[in-house]
């Protein structure tokens, strides 16, 4: 079959471009900044649970040992309570909803906590993060919320896959976090936006 000079430019564009992203993926996973070693993209194990905002943006797993809760209309959210109702551990997915980027997230997120809360403290923060499907920033921060006073640790990511843009949030309770950790983490790991 022949090429004309024209197509060939743009099969060579094509090629080109495909291979960039390719290599910007592989390069984003390679070697993520210590912080962010345990951000390994796969599969949710084996009996974990998915769900959807409903804009239907991502796929959030979560284990059987938290159950869906009732949040904003627009996300999805999985949480382990205690007797009294509050939260210990919580994982949240939301559609892209504002001014939110790959480049500027790890700081928009503190500048929103701190909109909402009190003693917000970034621990660490990365950008060009590799996941399921797409490419993500990051950030770890702990925060001491306005209503009762409960101090939490969160690692929350804003992740870009092929056509859309959403935001993980994978909470615990100051007193579980050590315990829920390697949950949390496992979680962003097998984050998917679509």
């Amino acid at each position: 079959m022949a090429v004309h000079a024209g197509n060939r430019v743009g099969l060579v564009a094509s090629v080109v471009l495909a291979a960039s992203l390719c290599f910007g993926l592989a390069a984003a996973s390679a070697a993520n900044p210590r912080p962010f070693r345990w951000l390994v993209p796969a599969p949710a194990p084996a009996g974990w649970k998915h769900a959807s905002p409903p804009t239907g943006d991502a796929v959030l797993a979560y284990p059987p040992s938290l159950s869906l809760i009732h949040g904003d209309r627009a996300s999805v959210s999985a949480a382990k309570r205690d007797k009294a109702g509050r939260v210990l551990v919580y994982l949240n997915s939301t559609p892209k909803q504002g001014a939110e980027s790959l480049t500027n997230w790890t700081h928009f997120r503190i500048e929103h906590n701190q909109g909402e809360s009190k003693d917000v403290h970034r621990d660490a923060g990365a950008v060009g993060l590799a996941f399921l499907d797409g490419v993500g920033s990051c950030v770890i921060d702990h925060y001491t919320t306005r209503y009762h006073a409960n101090h939490y640790r969160e690692i929350a990511c804003y992740v870009q896959g092929p056509t859309r843009a959403s935001v993980i949030v994978a909470a615990a309770l100051e007193s579980e976090w050590t315990h829920a950790l390697p949950l949390l983490e496992r979680a962003v790991s097998a984050y998917r936006s679509r």
